[in-house]
């Protein structure tokens, strides 16, 4: 039976972190790897409960490890104190070798806002169906589309969905638009997120895939990976108050523009510190408040009613 880990790093999740792992462990993941960008960051204790969770806090002793050991180091290092995703590409490839040592035979790199969806089946089920030949698997993303304004643990709250663009006819945004009255579907990446088979020489390859040959990629809508974006204002004004003024570009480079314009407005009312401007940016990207509207979406196609996830975390 495949044995099936999960590597993320998180900041400040809160009570959301134990079930994000109390889900994973569920449907049958053997291990997570929980990085803590905040050495110091209280939600390190609810990891520790779990015997199956590796709790590493971004402290001097895994900055040195990391600078002495890990092959991306030097690539990184340059955008480490301010790029989140150079962090998180060499805690993937810190985990790839404590994944190795446990004799893990796959390892899925996701955020702390986000959970691996199989549908009805349990993760080592799905990867031991796999051909030998497939060497990593990208799963498409779904967003969630939160119908409440005010979330505490969105993981067992939300259940309503967008689906992946690249899941839809060409023709679906108009009908979203026409229908909505929103301007914009996905807020964030629709690229998705991989898994990839562990072998001595596997490496990250950005936050979305690993570093292995094109051909031995298999790409899948189901399962998925849910992606409980901004769920809740209070956790959208806090992943901004984290992020603070970030440049318009990734990693600095001006090659390398962020194209999500709802990123940039959300970062520009922060620092503003119109907090009136937060929530009327809430109120018309995010929210999706109008059980009419909703319904008329789901049965285009275009939205989908997950509610899976949120039963299994009220039975446990």
């Amino acid at each position: 039976m495949a044995r099936v880990c999960i590597v993320t790093t998180v900041r400040d999740p809160g009570l959301c972190l134990e079930s994000f792992i109390r889900y994973h462990l569920a449907i049958g993941i053997d291990h997570i790897y929980v990085f803590f960008d905040d050495p110091e960051d209280p939600a390190v204790q609810i990891a520790l409960k779990f015997s199956n969770v590796t709790a590493i806090p971004n402290d001097e002793a895994l900055q040195v490890q990391q600078a002495l050991w890990n092959v991306l180091y030097p690539t990184c290092e340059p955008h480490i104190g301010y790029e989140v995703m150079a962090r998180q590409i060499l805690n993937v490839e810190t985990a790839i070798q404590l994944a190795l040592e446990q004799e893990m035979d796959w390892i899925l790199h996701i955020d702390g806002d986000e959970l691996f969806y199989p549908g009805q089946m349990s993760a080592s089920d799905y990867f031991d169906q796999l051909s030998s030949n497939i060497s990593q698997v990208r799963f498409l993303n779904y967003e969630a589309a939160p119908e409440v304004f005010d979330i505490g643990d969105y993981f067992h709250e939300v259940t309503l969905f967008k689906k992946n663009p690249a899941t839809l006819n060409p023709e679906f945004y108009t009908q979203f638009r026409s229908i909505s009255g929103k301007s914009q579907y996905f807020l964030a990446y629709q690229n998705g997120k991989s898994a990839a088979r562990l072998h001595p020489d596997l490496l990250p390859n950005g936050v979305h895939g690993f570093d292995v040959p094109e051909n031995y990629t298999l790409v899948t809508s189901l399962p998925c990976v849910l992606h409980y974006l901004n769920c809740g204002f209070q956790n959208y004004y806090k992943k901004y108050a984290q992020l603070g003024n970030f440049p318009d570009y990734w990693w600095g480079s001006k090659s390398t523009p962020i194209c999500f314009p709802f990123h940039l407005a959300s970062r520009d009312a922060y620092c503003s510190g119109d907090m009136a401007c937060m929530a009327a940016l809430y109120q018309e990207f995010v929210l999706y408040d109008n059980p009419a509207i909703n319904q008329n979406l789901i049965e285009k196609g275009i939205l989908t009613r997950i509610s899976y996830p949120s039963q299994l975390l009220s039975s446990l």
